[in-house]
């Protein structure tokens, strides 16, 4: 399994700090103009870029994030997919809709596009970086909280502009797709009609196959992927289901890249000429390498596929319903489309003999749902719906499970609380979930093995309520616990506290506690004791940054002046598996650099400042000097 800390990193900045890669598309970086390809048998693509730049910043003069999402909006210019970021998932500190973000999203979804909001799953923090949530807490159960609150929060900001989550930073072993398959099935239980696209951007085993709508397989160069073949069950699979990013793409060469593509079975795919470094998703190609790429990615026009027959439950539960119907035999036929009351819920593959099988799951007690089923091509053309089934849940269990017991709660820091609970007794199901309440909303659902939570993003000295219940198989609940009360405080001492470094002739230690749940967490080293050379913070105008620690990464500053945009980075490999981040306990993260990084320009003294993610979060400059 890969990491991609390092991607994930540049994702945040490009959005949250509003920079422009204008730059990267001149010049000898698209030499020619992309060749047009005129639409040909095979896969009808969509193209799906991540739009990872600030729709307010740019001019006509000096293109950006601006420019770029006016051509994705453009309507010719417009994909079928762009997944928007505004800092690795929704602003923390926001609490209305960004209006800049929310016109340019509503711009894009008018023009016929659709838009997918990005959410960092941190591979529940289980990859070799120990990557941590915003609260500093790698293990599964917090990441869980996290993801849960981000993707709600997506919708709780920009309601019906969203059409799904992009959850990056996705796991591709079978030990952890449940976890997946939990997000999935979460999502569309709570946003109906939700797209779920899975980012672990290298091969899946098939245990993946139905744990998300679309799985991005392929993340990387156009070189790359040169020797990138699929697995066989991928090949023979929905091409709908698969997604390929592919960067650093020439110009003369992203026809063969698309052609390739659909080979590859892929459904959804965006190729672009920016490398790696410093942010193959900062900008939208040139007119001519985009238009050319939509072009390229269509297919002539084909028949309707036959109808499917009216699919029939073969099983029925009080929370799912399980769907077959005949497959149609050999045909043109890669997938069917499933439908609950008109809304599009799953996609199977087609098979060439024998039935085809779904499960509807989420479902309510003694409920009476329809479902249908269409038929969907290589070329993207659906067939008509299949004949209605009309179909009632079961009831619920007779008996509710008990409530929770021993219920408690405590402040845990000044965005955030911790709960607890002793095991419900079952009632005449299996318990399944705990579902947890914040001012009568729910706010987290966690499997029953789970007896504790903690809950981040709160604005300190704000008080709130905090309540759970516990839910069986068949969706029946028990009563709510009683509340509890509870009133995170101010950070004292500023948001950023207890902050230091250390340096020997081997190593330099940098430590500090971040009191608020910031998205990034930043040392900025000034390595040469010149403050006017390398990147000048806005918060810390004496340090010369010639080096930067973002989370888990090192980078050095290519640049000097304080203009952040995509060019002022690159990364620093301190070997495989290596990362300067060495703890993140009880939110004081602590960072460890050789020297020997900087060699060259390290005079025994350094001066350092720390910041979190906000304009005015910096602390003061510290000066360290060897010991």
């Amino acid at each position: 399994m890969r990491t991609r800390s390092r991607a994930r990193s540049w994702r945040a900045r490009t959005a949250a700090a509003g920079t422009a890669a204008a730059a990267l598309l001149g010049g000898s970086l698209i030499a020619a103009p992309m060749a047009q390809a005129d639409p040909g048998p095979g896969i009808n693509q969509q193209v799906g870029i991540p739009a990872y730049f600030h729709p307010g910043v740019g001019t006509d003069a000096q293109p950006g994030g601006k420019q770029y999402w006016a051509t994705l909006a453009s309507g010719s210019g417009t994909p079928g997919l762009t997944i928007v970021n505004i800092a690795n998932g929704p602003s923390f500190e926001e609490t209305q809709p960004n209006p800049v973000f929310k016109d340019a999203i509503q711009k894009v979804r008018q023009a016929g596009g659709k838009v997918i909001a990005y959410v960092d799953t941190g591979y529940f923090g289980t990859s070799d970086k120990h990557l941590t949530t915003r609260l500093g807490d790698s293990s599964i159960e917090a990441w869980r909280i996290q993801i849960q609150h981000d993707l709600d929060k997506w919708y709780r900001l920009y309601g019906p502009d969203i059409d799904g989550i992009f959850f990056d930073q996705g796991q591709n072993d079978c030990a952890y797709v449940n976890e997946y398959k939990a997000l999935t099935s979460y999502t569309k239980r709570n946003h109906p009609g939700a797209l779920v696209v899975d980012n672990p951007g290298i091969d899946i085993p098939q245990c993946y196959a139905d744990a998300a709508d679309i799985q991005v397989t392929f993340e990387g160069s156009y070189n790359t992927y040169q020797s990138f073949t699929p697995p066989q069950w991928e090949l023979d699979s929905d091409p709908g289901k698969f997604w390929h990013l592919i960067y650093d793409t020439p110009a003369d060469k992203a026809p063969l890249a698309i052609t390739q593509s659909k080979q590859k079975n892929a459904g959804t795919v965006y190729v672009t000429p920016l490398p790696l470094d410093p942010n193959p998703w900062g900008a939208v190609p040139d007119s001519a390498y985009w238009s050319a790429e939509l072009a390229a990615a269509k297919v002539a026009p084909t028949a309707a596929p036959a109808t499917p027959a009216q699919p029939t439950a073969t099983t029925t539960s009080a929370t799912s319903v399980q769907l077959s119907w005949p497959n149609s035999g050999p045909s043109t036929v890669a997938g069917y489309d499933v439908y609950r009351d008109g809304v599009k819920i799953g996609a199977v593959p087609h098979q060439t003999t024998g039935t085809s099988q779904f499960a509807a799951a989420d479902l309510n007690p003694s409920t009476a749902y329809s479902f249908t089923v269409r038929a969907r091509n290589d070329a993207g053309v659906l067939s008509a719906a299949s004949p209605a089934l009309n179909v009632t849940t079961s009831a619920a269990g007779v008996n509710p499970p008990g409530v929770p017991g021993s219920y408690t709660g405590s402040v845990a820091g000044p965005t955030s609380v911790n709960l607890s609970w002793a095991a419900s007794t079952p009632g005449s199901a299996v318990l399944e979930a705990y579902d947890v309440y914040q001012d009568n909303a729910r706010v987290a659902s966690v499997p029953a093995s789970q007896t504790s939570v903690r809950l981040g993003d709160m604005t300190p000295d704000s008080t709130h309520t905090f309540d759970v219940v516990a839910r069986d198989a068949t969706g029946r609940v028990s009563a709510h616990t009683a509340s509890v009360t509870l009133t995170p405080p101010s950070p004292v001492g500023g948001p950023i506290v207890k902050y230091s470094a250390t340096m020997t002739a081997s190593s330099v230690q940098y430590r500090a506690t971040f009191q608020l749940p910031f998205g990034s967490h930043h040392v900025f080293i000034d390595a040469d004791n010149k403050a006017s050379t390398g990147f000048i913070p806005f918060g810390a105008q004496g340090v010369g940054a010639d080096f930067m620690l973002e989370n888990g990464i090192l980078y050095k500053a290519a640049k000097d002046g304080p203009v952040w945009d995509n060019t002022t980075w690159k990364a620093v490999d301190l070997g495989p598996g290596v990362s300067p981040l060495k703890s993140t306990t009880n939110d004081e993260y602590v960072w460890e650099v050789p020297t020997s990084v900087f060699a060259g320009m390290n005079t025994g003294t350094q001066h350092i400042a720390f910041h979190g993610s906000l304009p005015d979060a910096y602390t003061p400059i510290v000066t360290v000097v060897q010991q």
